[in-house]
């Protein structure tokens, strides 16, 4: 069981399995690790002081960042997500980045960006799609497809607002070329950074 594994540069922070979405291009559903991780099924969901313990020991000045990502959705731990950050900033020194579904209001029942905003030195979205159909086909969420689209429009929006650093991103290969150059206008018009990884 991973918590905190290097890929690249970067170390990432595996803290839940719990996610609402269950997308057809997800890798939780081909392999058990990714980076160096052993596996990145949960047998519990690490505490803060887990978590911190697991950076310091694998936190070196080959670093670049640390990443809030997983075989889940960060945001399902909004008060640990908030703590480590903190700690990680003051600490240890290094720049702090969510990789996030963009769901975290519907999740957690409130506006969670300034929170994030204070914490946080960039965040990626996973876009996904360019309209909720084709939205609610890719990620299979739980929520309803409007309502998840809208909040995730609204979420990119606000980050927009509150952060310097915004990426939207898409997996390459589920969507037409059509709906690929959506997905990027779509950015365009919101003023963040487009990803297709």
């Amino acid at each position: 069981m991973s918590i905190v594994y290097r890929y690249g540069r970067n170390l990432y922070i595996n803290m839940t399995n719990r996610c609402p979405c269950s997308c057809i291009f997800c890798i939780r559903d081909s392999t058990p690790r990714l980076g160096d991780a052993d596996s990145l099924w949960l047998k519990e969901e690490p505490s803060v002081d887990e978590i911190m313990s697991e950076l310091h020991y694998k936190c070196d000045l080959g670093v670049h960042e640390i990443v809030f990502c997983g075989y889940g959705e960060p945001t399902n731990r909004m008060d640990t997500l908030l703590e480590v950050a903190s700690r990680i900033r003051s600490g240890l020194k290094k720049k702090v980045r969510l990789d996030t579904n963009g769901l975290g209001n519907l999740l957690n029942g409130r506006d969670i960006v300034p929170d994030l905003a204070r914490v946080l030195d960039s965040i990626s979205i996973s876009l996904n799609a360019p309209d909720a159909e084709s939205y609610k086909e890719i990620t299979r969420c739980e929520f309803d497809a409007e309502t998840a689209y809208n909040s995730l429009m609204g979420f990119i929006k606000e980050c927009r607002e509150k952060m310097d650093d915004v990426t939207v991103s898409i997996v390459g290969g589920y969507l037409s070329p059509a709906q690929e150059k959506r997905c990027a206008s779509i950015a365009e018009e919101l003023g963040v950074e487009f990803r297709i990884r």
